[in-house]
């Protein structure tokens, strides 16, 4: 019995030991597992850190590629070209002894960058210029539809109406002189003052106190969004005839529907010719001008030729409507670009008259473009020929029937006394016999 006790002694005791061992193995394993722990988390720190600086280079190598892809340009290129200019910019901004405007240093840079082109249609404008020609050329204003001027006597004087506008649904009328706006006098102010404080008042409604003839009233005149008249028509009688007349002033975003709407309006009164009047029409959109060319042109006619670096391409006439009246086209020195375009057109696909003077000969195409401050830039990218291929710049367009506009004209302005108008209308009404 004593044996086998202390047989299961020993047994027990090299369990024990068997234990302890076990124990200490298992600990010192997970001590081991432990520090690999810490050094597997410090390794994946520094791995995250090498990736995300790896990524953030490969980004930033991506971005001026994928600029360079979009805009065609060498970036890295661009900003060695601009060194003698940031130079030229940090030497005056950090150096020079008096109070400096940024901004205008920058304009001033610009302007010179657009002057040094030596090209008198590259140009550039600021953000007032900018923001006053886009509502010119896209035809649309938020505002009440009237045009005012100063007079001699520095009194502010309503000049027009604009039909169906918040001005002419008021009450304003043409002579009305504007004393007050909102209550606040506008003596010794301008009339460019006056459309300032419209345009940005961010009112629903303005009060204007006007004076006519002798009387004082307020006009209350709610803002909405405007669009100008660009054409203005009506039907002249000429020999028994009945002529349709139009007058383009601008080739604006909206004036081929208004040109559209006032030619149906006039074939509705049986009208057996057209005259067109641009002159003093200083151009604006090539698509204005090709939409109404092609309301006239028939299908497959030449409307102009567009002229670069690359070669010569032809714009022609997509649409089947077309008309077989005869059409003169009224211009004078001052009937320039999408005029001339149009001119042009008439004179030799339609085999139209053009009757005035020489016009003033801009047979070259612009481009705009909007910086990042809102203000613009626009330079010439292209030439323009007419259908048979004449270069007019600097030339213009001759008349089929050159007329020069009479004193008498200029001392008594009528239809009447529009020598060029009534020299079209005899024209045209003697040659329909």
């Amino acid at each position: 019995m004593k044996k086998k006790e202390t047989e299961e002694k020993k047994k027990n005791i090299k369990k024990d030991i068997n234990i302890e061992k076990k124990d200490n193995i298992i600990d010192k394993l997970k001590k081991k597992i432990k520090v690999k722990d810490k050094e597997k988390n410090i390794f994946n720190l520094k791995e995250v850190i090498i990736i995300m600086i790896f990524s953030l280079c490969i980004g930033i190598v991506l971005c001026f590629s994928l600029f360079s892809i979009l805009a065609g340009k060498n970036y890295f290129k661009v900003i060695h070209d601009l060194d003698k200019v940031i130079d030229t910019y940090y030497a005056i901004v950090d150096n020079y002894y008096g109070e400096l405007d940024k901004k205008s240093l920058v304009e001033g840079a610009v302007e010179g960058m657009i002057s040094s082109v030596g090209d008198s249609f590259t140009s550039y404008a600021d953000t007032d210029t900018t923001e006053s020609f886009n509502e010119k050329i896209n035809g649309s204003y938020e505002g009440i539809g009237c045009s005012v001027a100063t007079n001699i006597d520095d009194t502010i004087v309503v000049v027009s109406v604009f039909e169906d506008s918040p001005a002419k649904k008021a009450g304003l009328e043409v002579g009305d002189i504007i004393l007050k706006v909102d209550g606040e006098s506008y003596e010794g102010k301008t009339s460019t003052d006056i459309s300032k404080y419209i345009k940005d008042s961010g009112k629903d409604k303005v009060v204007l106190t006007i004076k006519r003839e002798e009387e004082e009233k307020d006009i209350t005149i709610n803002l909405s969004k405007v669009e100008i008249p660009y054409v203005n028509g009506e039907v002249l009688e000429a020999n028994d005839k009945k002529i349709g007349y139009i007058s383009i002033s601008l080739f604006a975003g909206t004036t081929y529907k208004q040109f559209e709407n006032k030619l149906k309006e006039l074939e509705k009164e049986d009208i057996t010719g057209l005259i067109i009047d641009v002159r003093s029409n200083s151009g604006g959109y090539l698509t204005s001008v090709t939409d109404i060319c092609s309301l006239f042109l028939k299908k497959g006619s030449i409307i102009y030729q567009l002229e670069d670096t690359s070669g010569t391409v032809k714009k022609k006439d997509t649409t089947k409507e077309k008309r077989t009246y005869p059409v003169a086209v009224l211009i004078n020195k001052e009937s320039a670009s999408a005029s001339e375009i149009l001119a042009s057109a008439i004179k030799e696909s339609y085999k139209g008259l053009v009757v005035g003077t020489n016009s003033y000969g801009k047979g070259t195409v612009q481009q705009t473009k909007k910086l990042l401050d809102g203000s613009m830039i626009k330079y010439t990218t292209q030439k323009w020929l007419t259908p048979d291929g004449n270069f007019i710049n600097e030339v213009g367009v001759t008349p089929t029937n050159t007329i020069e506009l009479s004193e008498e004209y200029f001392e008594n302005p009528s239809r009447s006394t529009d020598n060029q108008l009534q020299e079209a209308l005899n024209l045209l009404t003697t040659d329909n016999e």
